[in-house]
């Protein structure tokens, strides 16, 4: 194995990954570092060994970011559905209110 063909198909498999799930992101981690242990096994140059160890944890930290921006994304998502749930109760507790709620958001634009 060679550090282009390495380094060309690590590349490949970064940009495909955007759509994927996490799921999906971290088997293809767990596949790299099954790659980088049959590296430590061969009978390659230590020179070369390094280089494409190099290559494939630079790989799996760009997965990890996806990840992260994933696991980012998704908690965002949460926090924006339960904040529009939120602002709904709110929404009704102000029609319970009735001139309560008026005279307070009237006091808002004045202020």
């Amino acid at each position: 194995m060679n550090v282009s063909s390495v380094s060309s198909q690590g590349f490949s498999t970064a940009s495909t990954s955007s759509g994927t799930s996490v799921t999906q992101l971290e088997k293809q981690v767990q596949s790299i570092q099954q790659q980088i242990q049959k590296e430590n096994q061969s009978k390659d140059s230590a020179k070369t060994k390094q280089q494409v160890i190099q290559q494939l944890d630079l790989e799996i930290q760009m997965i990890q970011i996806e990840i992260q921006q994933a696991q980012s994304k998704t908690t965002q998502k949460s926090s924006e559905h339960n904040g529009a749930a939120q602002t709904t109760a709110a929404d009704s507790g102000q029609d319970d209110a009735g001139s309560q709620s008026n005279s307070s958001q009237s006091l808002d634009v004045v202020a």
